[in-house]
């Protein structure tokens, strides 16, 4: 048989869901359901003081290290902060407008590696980097290029974005 989730993924979501809702009682519940996790691991036990979306992230990179797809787990929590606007646990916020350009995926890379942007080489001599509108992938060429029934926009930040147009505006309700 094959495990569909693991149980300490599931305290860490519920963990989050808690730790989005923002009041103390909630935070308290997020702080319990992350030790579960850590007294099973044999980790100090955090405070609800403690529990911030980061907290989590960093109890997900532990827990289930090469078991989630850590981009996606980023991305998908850059557009929440990004659609409600509530502030990261440095007190910076992101808007959907902009989110090409600024956006907690980045922020959060940058704070907590030394790798990206900070002078690291490649075997061949490159630098690697990252910018913000790294948060999501390019669209691939071809789909943009075969496709001669429409325009497909590219993603913000990549080239051939400079040749977007803007979608219509239309409303579907009535």
């Amino acid at each position: 048989d094959w495990y569909i989730f693991r149980i300490a993924e599931t305290y860490l979501l519920r963990a989050e869901a808690y730790i989005w809702k923002g009041d103390a009682t909630s935070l308290q519940k997020a702080a319990d359901d992350v030790n579960k996790v850590r007294r099973r691991a044999g980790a100090d036990e955090l405070d609800a003081d403690q529990m911030t979306i980061r907290t989590i992230l960093d109890e997900r990179a532990r827990e289930l290290y090469y078991e989630e797809p850590r981009k996606t787990e980023l991305t998908r929590i850059a557009f929440i902060y990004a659609k409600t606007g509530k502030a990261d646990d440095k007190g910076r916020t992101y808007r959907m407008d902009n989110f090409s350009e600024k956006n907690f995926f980045y922020d959060h890379i940058m704070d907590v590696t030394d790798f990206y942007n900070k002078g690291v080489k490649t075997p061949i001599g490159n630098e690697y980097t990252i910018a913000p509108h790294n948060v999501l992938w390019p669209i691939a060429l071809n789909a943009i290029s075969t496709n001669v029934q429409g325009h497909i926009n590219q993603t913000p930040g990549y080239a051939g974005s400079e040749n977007n147009i803007e979608p219509l505006d239309i409303d579907f309700s009535k």
